[in-house]
């Protein structure tokens, strides 16, 4: 038996539906994260930039689907708590927005966005040596980590998000090392 030359168009329809809401999906939720940037860190050309790329980098992982969906979603996941610091460390301690911000970044929001980074960084890392195509995943998760914090910390400046990426780097390959040794 083969199948009917309709039924099988209606498969192929519906597997390219479901691929283009999950990168439908993608983009919503990085013009989600981006509103909750805007709100809560001064903006710039760059976060705009940065927000962009962000919701091509989801779209395209989403649809593209398998370990690059799965690792594309954690890492959103990871790149909250350095897209949050900076503006919870802020409001705790000058109530309201960082006054220099707009000048220098304090060398505080700078450690603190290398080593919300590579905390998650380290989680990211040690969770994609589980998936199926670790490579795959763990790329697909830096790379939207970093926009996702970058949102964040790129506002206190270019250290900023130079923190971001390091400490997602290094602290996924950390997590990476552990998990291997665990094995």
């Amino acid at each position: 038996m083969t199948p009917s030359s309709s039924g099988l168009r209606a498969v192929r329809a519906a597997y390219g539906r479901a691929h283009l809401v999950a990168g439908a999906r993608g983009v919503a939720i990085a013009g989600a994260l981006s509103v909750l940037a805007v709100g809560l860190h001064r903006t710039t050309d760059a976060t705009w930039l940065v927000a962009g790329i962000l919701a091509i980098t989801l779209g395209v992982l989403g649809w593209r689907g398998g370990p690059s969906r799965r690792g594309s979603l954690a890492g959103v996941l990871a790149g909250v708590p350095p897209l949050l610091a900076p503006g919870l460390v802020t409001l705790l301690s000058h109530g309201g927005h960082c006054p220099s911000c707009a000048t220098a970044p304090s060398l505080a929001c700078v450690l603190l966005c290398f080593g919300t980074s590579a905390l998650v960084g380290a989680a990211v890392g040690h969770h994609a040596t589980r998936d199926a195509s670790p490579r795959r995943f763990a790329l697909a998760a830096i790379a939207t980590a970093a926009l996702t914090g970058a949102l964040g910390c790129g506002t206190t400046g270019v250290g900023g998000a130079i923190g971001v990426g390091i400490g997602l780097v290094a602290g996924g390959l950390t997590g990476w090392v552990t998990a291997e040794r665990a094995i």
